[in-house]
């Protein structure tokens, strides 16, 4: 009995920390806003969704809807990146106070660009 307890207590540790680290988004309809490097922002939206654990994001902008990749949901941060006209995009986007994520983006030639998303209305 008490080698069974110790191996409850074992797997516990290791099981709850990791359940625990597991961020997600809320699923929806965020709005938002994409700049480009050197251009004005444009009006967005990002369709959030789960599929089984893994997260699933589409950015849609200026008639365009392109799915991000290697999404990481972090407890102050959310990574991804996405691909338009084939030019590999990293971002960044930090934690907000108001629940927001606002961050900026990479391109593979140098640019920056700015995210900004706001979650959906409870």
């Amino acid at each position: 009995m008490r080698s069974l307890h110790r191996t409850l207590v074992g797997v516990l540790t290791l099981v709850l920390p990791a359940s625990l680290a597991a961020q997600k988004l809320a699923t929806g309809t965020w709005t938002g806003t994409i700049s480009p490097p050197n251009e004005a922002a444009i009006e967005a939206t990002f369709n959030v969704r789960m599929s089984g654990d893994t997260t699933k994001i589409t950015l849609n902008a200026d008639g365009h809807a392109i799915e991000a990749t290697e999404i990481k949901v972090e407890p102050k941060q959310l990574l991804f990146t996405f691909a338009p006209g084939g030019n590999s995009v990293r971002c960044t986007l930090l934690l907000r106070d108001d629940k927001s994520y606002s961050g900026d983006c990479l391109d593979t030639n140098g640019g920056k660009g700015v995210i900004v998303m706001r979650p959906p209305k409870a």
